[in-house]
């Protein structure tokens, strides 16, 4: 059998020592790690809202020019419907004038023939 050597406590606080301030040391490096990560996490979604915001803004005002030119259509086929209807008003009167007068006209010769078949 082997003999072992005897154990030295102070090699072992040594070595515990050197382990405790190694893992000390990891932890520190992690946990600056994961401050960075979350700097980054952050300036990522602040520069998103940011650019969401602008986004935003710009197609609210896009959707504000498109609706009052929408509108100025509108009007524009409105005023176009009103001028239409009011020609169509007067060719309605114009119609109707023509009408009268032809049937009026037609009634003078009808009742000018019953008279002249009367007499014949």
């Amino acid at each position: 059998m082997r003999e072992q050597a005897p154990v030295d406590n102070g090699q072992i606080m040594h070595s515990i020592g050197q382990l405790t301030g190694a893992i000390q040391s990891m932890h520190q490096g992690l946990t600056a790690r994961i401050e960075d990560i979350k700097d980054d996490i952050r300036r990522l979604d602040k520069a998103s809202n940011t650019r969401m915001d602008r986004i935003e803004t710009s197609l609210v005002g896009k959707i504000r020019d498109l609706g009052v030119s929408t509108d100025k259509r509108i009007d524009g086929l409105g005023e176009r419907v009103t001028s239409l209807e009011k020609e169509d008003k007067a060719m309605i009167r114009e119609i109707t004038k023509y009408s009268a007068m032809g049937g009026g006209a037609s009634a003078a010769l009808v009742a000018g023939v019953v008279e002249l078949l009367k007499r014949i």
